[in-house]
Protein backbone atom coordinates (compact mmCIF):
# COMPACT_ATOMS: atom_id res chain seq x y z
CA UNK A 1 0.00 0.00 0.00
CA UNK A 2 1.46 3.34 -0.69
CA UNK A 3 2.35 5.95 1.84
CA UNK A 4 0.35 8.88 -0.21
CA UNK A 5 -3.11 6.19 -0.03
CA UNK A 6 -2.08 6.11 4.27
CA UNK A 7 -2.20 9.72 4.15
CA UNK A 8 -5.52 9.90 3.14
CA UNK A 9 -7.10 7.78 5.07
CA UNK A 10 -5.22 9.57 8.27
CA UNK A 11 -6.91 12.67 6.99
CA UNK A 12 -9.78 11.18 6.44
CA UNK A 13 -9.95 9.48 9.89
CA UNK A 14 -9.20 12.55 11.88
CA UNK A 15 -11.85 14.61 9.93
CA UNK A 16 -14.58 12.30 10.50
CA UNK A 17 -13.50 11.27 14.69
CA UNK A 18 -13.51 15.29 14.69
CA UNK A 19 -16.78 15.69 13.19
CA UNK A 20 -18.39 12.95 15.58
CA UNK A 21 -16.89 14.57 18.69
CA UNK A 22 -18.41 18.13 17.46
CA UNK A 23 -21.44 16.91 17.16
CA UNK A 24 -21.26 14.96 20.80
CA UNK A 25 -20.05 17.56 22.58
CA UNK A 26 -20.86 20.64 20.54
CA UNK A 27 -22.76 22.36 23.60
CA UNK A 28 -20.16 21.61 25.83
CA UNK A 29 -17.47 24.30 27.24
CA UNK A 30 -14.51 22.03 26.36
CA UNK A 31 -12.91 22.35 23.33
CA UNK A 32 -11.54 18.84 21.93
CA UNK A 33 -8.96 18.98 18.73
CA UNK A 34 -7.92 15.83 16.92
CA UNK A 35 -4.05 16.83 16.09
CA UNK A 36 -3.20 13.70 14.42
CA UNK A 37 -3.87 10.05 13.22
CA UNK A 38 -1.70 7.39 12.58
CA UNK A 39 -2.96 4.12 11.04
CA UNK A 40 -0.78 1.00 10.44
CA UNK A 41 0.18 -0.62 6.89
CA UNK A 42 -3.18 -2.97 7.38
CA UNK A 43 -5.57 -0.73 8.43
CA UNK A 44 -6.26 -2.44 11.05
CA UNK A 45 -4.97 -0.23 14.16
CA UNK A 46 -4.93 3.67 14.73
CA UNK A 47 -3.88 5.86 17.06
CA UNK A 48 -5.76 9.42 17.55
CA UNK A 49 -4.04 11.95 19.22
CA UNK A 50 -6.01 14.99 20.87
CA UNK A 51 -6.13 17.97 22.64
CA UNK A 52 -8.05 18.97 25.72
CA UNK A 53 -8.77 22.60 26.03
CA UNK A 54 -11.10 24.52 29.34
CA UNK A 55 -11.22 24.03 32.68
CA UNK A 56 -9.05 21.25 34.24
CA UNK A 57 -12.06 18.73 35.58
CA UNK A 58 -14.38 19.03 32.14
CA UNK A 59 -10.80 18.08 30.28
CA UNK A 60 -10.77 15.11 32.76
CA UNK A 61 -13.86 14.43 31.66
CA UNK A 62 -13.90 14.40 28.13
CA UNK A 63 -10.56 12.60 28.09
CA UNK A 64 -12.69 9.35 29.00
Amino acid sequence: MSSNRLLRVNELLQREVSAHLRKKHGAETVGITITSVEITGDLREAKVYYSVLGQDDDAAKAGK
